[in-house]
């Protein structure tokens, strides 16, 4: 028998935090030979691959892939790429996962055949305390296909969500976007989409710490850049894969709209010369549909009504 599961995590000036995210990944349910940890040094210049090699000289199911400085979208690949497990599990190296986990879920996935199982995460505050993230949902446990999957359960898009067959992520070619910011809302629900057998557990077994200056919480120009690929890969994937008169083609197309506004948050002071380039996408106007909050149709009204009228409405009153 292989390695049932695979444990992905990238490394980059993490080295206050590793230490308790390699313990939190040997602390588990199932033999150390049933899993490997990989971990990806994405050319970190801190001191945390020397907390990662005093690990791994005790734990042989601790493997390091090298690479240089290539973000987190390249080193997820370059540890999919490393990986020999028959499920993947994409973990921070900041957060950390829940004791004795592993073995629930692997045997949940590996009796009904998953593609993909998701979870819910716990919000960690740097003071300690801890708060779950709900997630709504119609059935616990219940398997569905990707489409029907996206319309019955809200998950966010975040990588370290689920686990993953990694035979079916390579048979569908999923990698991630390298190079940008957001990769986990271009990922995401396309995987979430393709899956043929996909289900989800009302369980917390992630802890995503909210660390202050993190990168995904600040605003900058190069953000508003990749929020637009992210936009127009999404854009092109529904165009590609899903029938338009679906309400999961309202669900994807939410999210092509979401990432439009998330890139005019982050333009600045821009010229209308520059704000061309949003008029002229193709899911512009932002459809506003049954799916979209009070709030959302509000917005996208306002975005499709005046880009410059939006912008100063949100920096004004952060709409």
């Amino acid at each position: 028998m292989g390695l049932r599961l695979s444990i992905i995590i990238p490394v980059y000036n993490t080295e206050k935090w590793v230490g308790r995210c390699l313990e939190s990944c040997l602390q588990q349910d199932i033999a150390h030979e049933e899993y490997e940890i990989i971990v990806v040094n994405d050319g970190t210049p801190d001191g945390a691959m020397a907390v990662v090699s005093g690990y791994a000289l005790k734990y042989g199911n601790i493997r390091i892939v090298e690479q240089e400085n290539g973000g987190l979208s390249s080193a997820r690949n370059a540890g999919m790429a490393a990986a020999e497990g028959e499920y993947v599990w994409f973990v921070d190296s900041d957060d950390y996962i829940e004791r004795d986990c592993l073995s629930a879920l692997l045997v949940k996935a590996e009796r009904e055949e998953l593609d993909v199982l998701c979870f819910k995460p716990y919000l960690l505050f740097e003071d300690g305390k801890r708060e779950v993230f709900e997630i709504p949902f119609e059935e616990d446990g219940k398997r569905y296909e990707g489409t029907s999957f996206i319309v019955k359960v809200g998950m966010p898009p975040a990588a370290w969500c689920a686990i993953y067959r990694r035979g079916f992520l390579s048979a569908n070619g999923l990698r991630y976007m390298e190079g940008i910011y957001h990769e986990d809302q271009e990922y995401t629900p396309r995987a979430y989409c393709l899956a043929k057998r996909i289900s989800y557990v009302d369980r917390c077994v992630y802890d995503y710490y909210q660390r202050e200056g993190s990168i995904m919480k600040s605003v900058n120009p190069k953000k508003a850049k990749d929020l637009l690929k992210v936009a127009d890969s999404l854009y092109a994937f529904v165009g590609e894969n899903i029938e338009r008169d679906s309400v999961a083609y309202d669900v994807m197309i939410n999210k092509v709209s979401f990432a439009f506004a998330q890139s005019l948050r982050n333009c600045g002071d821009v010229s209308s010369e520059e704000l061309d380039r949003y008029r002229e996408k193709a899911y512009y106007p932002l459809s506003i549909n049954d799916g979209l909050s009070t709030k959302e149709k509000m917005k996208y009204r306002l975005i499709n009504i005046s880009l410059g009228l939006y912008m100063k409405t949100y920096k004004a009153f952060k709409l």
